[in-house]
């Protein structure tokens, strides 16, 4: 005969585990930070030329205002994530969004380009610490039934972040608001860090690691091993590929090789690794990697060439060049809120689908320069645009979830902080090396080129980013179709 204590344990054993009924309000929380972030990163890099003449900064104080942010969030994702399980994915999403915003305040207030740099990679630091655990909150809170929309509405909030943050950028600093100038840029995610931080509570806690013992060998060799990586990568196109790039790339390998070495040891002693390298092997979560890391080569890199193009080849302003991207943050708001029940009807069919949309696009946009470059805001290249982007929303969001998707929830802060690290390496990456065929094929220094130059060169690395597209396709139909994606 059972007591009334052991009855209730058997209930609550029996009905699985407890679903938070406020977990749609928690979403609806950790999602400003994603907005915020987004609109902060595209905002300072039209800002830019008004901070180094502000601030009378140098050609290279002025990039590593940006570099210096993206590398703060290269080296520290993985690290951020795994944190996360250790000592808690709420408590460290409150560390992250607390030191972003203090930084963000920081950032508005100083006057001096070093100290900007410094605040601007801890700023990086910080949102690599916020990032992961936005993605192991959705993964760990949400039903499986619910993640495909939540990943969606996820992937269409970084949109409406890039695409309206070129264009607020512009227009705050040209309302000039109590003559701050460019610090409103800063000063601007202030507000919205604050309101985060007060709906905190309705936010779950949870966590996935055994140990709370932070492996410190591992962190080291890792953070040695991607920036060795990933700053040469971000700065070698700029520099002109010096000999110290090439050093820092070859030295990159057996730090890493050493940081996996360390690892395996750690698991076989019975002790909790950095990265459980264990997660690799389930094949769906490389491939999703590689997908990541092939469809955030051509991605940005096709937005960063752009401008280049609009602003330089036909001497479009910032506001009308942010007005630009309108039509693909459209298309790509759009697909990403309806991927998450298209796919649970069509599978991975849809995401194939997404990168050849993506393909036949680029490659028909370089035609319709070549009937007329004048007419940039033609209706045809505007449907083009917005077919680039409602290709784009239909491979995002959904290989976010393909990705997480054979994850334990014990290492959900890991491999969200994998994913984010993969795709801040395409970007870097492709930026680098799609910008370096873009100045080659310009022939002629920026200033002095015709429009005729802009637009060889703009369809030479319309060529590739249409290709990485293709690429990316043939990533995809390694997903076998009746994986969950």
């Amino acid at each position: 005969m059972s007591t009334p204590l052991q009855e209730k344990s058997l209930t609550l054993e029996n009905t699985g585990p407890q679903v938070d009924p406020r977990r749609w309000y928690a979403f609806a929380v950790i999602l400003l930070p994603v907005l915020v972030i987004q609109l902060n990163t595209f905002m300072i890099q039209v800002a830019l030329p008004s901070i180094q003449n502000s601030l009378q900064a140098s050609f290279f104080e002025a990039q590593l205002i940006v570099s210096g942010y993206s590398l703060g969030q290269a080296v520290a994702m993985i690290i951020g994530g795994r944190l996360g399980d250790l000592y808690g994915r709420k408590r460290m999403l409150l560390t992250g969004v607390g030191g972003f915003t203090l930084m963000s305040a920081l950032g508005g207030a100083v006057s001096d380009p070093g100290l900007l740099i410094a605040v601007r990679i801890i700023q990086g630091l910080t949102a690599a610490v916020t990032l992961p655990q936005i993605l192991s909150i959705i993964h760990t809170t949400l039903l499986p039934k619910e993640k495909g929309l939540a990943f969606g509405i996820y992937g269409a909030t970084i949109g409406v972040g890039f695409t309206f943050g070129l264009i607020m950028g512009g227009f705050l600093i040209d309302w000039n608001w109590f003559h701050l100038g460019w610090r409103t840029v800063f000063l601007f995610n202030v507000p919205f860090g604050l309101l985060v931080l007060m709906c905190m509570p309705l936010v779950p806690e949870s966590r996935g690691a055994e140990s709370r013992k932070i492996d410190w060998p591992g962190v080291v060799l890792l953070t040695i091993g991607l920036f060795l990586l990933v700053y040469p990568v971000s700065e070698g196109a700029k520099r002109g590929w010096p000999l110290w790039t090439w050093t820092a790339l070859i030295l990159a390998v057996p730090v890493l090789l050493a940081f996996a070495a360390v690892q395996n040891r750690k698991k076989k002693k019975g002790g909790l690794p950095l990265v459980d390298l264990s997660i690799f092997q389930k094949k769906l979560f490389p491939l999703g990697l590689l997908n990541v890391l092939v469809l955030f080569l051509g991605m940005i890199s096709f937005f960063v060439v752009l401008s280049y193009y609009l602003q330089y080849g036909l001497h479009e302003d910032v506001r009308t060049t942010g007005l630009a991207f309108l039509p693909v943050g459209g298309g790509y708001f759009l697909t990403s809120l309806l991927s998450g029940r298209v796919v649970r009807r069509w599978g991975s069919a849809v995401l194939r689908t997404g990168a050849l949309v993506m393909a036949v696009c680029s490659f028909l946009l370089i035609g319709s320069l070549h009937l007329d470059a004048t007419q940039f805001f033609h209706i045809r290249n505007i449907l083009l645009l917005l077919g680039y982007g409602l290709g784009l929303g239909l491979v995002t969001g959904p290989l976010v979830n393909a990705v997480l998707s054979v994850v334990r929830p014990q290492d959900a802060g890991t491999a969200s902080g994998l994913y984010n690290t993969v795709a801040n390496l395409g970007n870097s990456l492709g930026v680098a090396l799609i910008g370096l065929l873009f100045s080659a094929s310009l022939r002629h220094p920026l200033a002095e080129a015709a429009l005729s130059d802009y637009t060889r060169a703009f369809s030479s690395t319309l060529i590739a980013t249409g290709g990485l597209s293709v690429a990316t396709f043939v990533c995809l139909c390694l997903l076998r179709p009746q994986q969950q994606v």
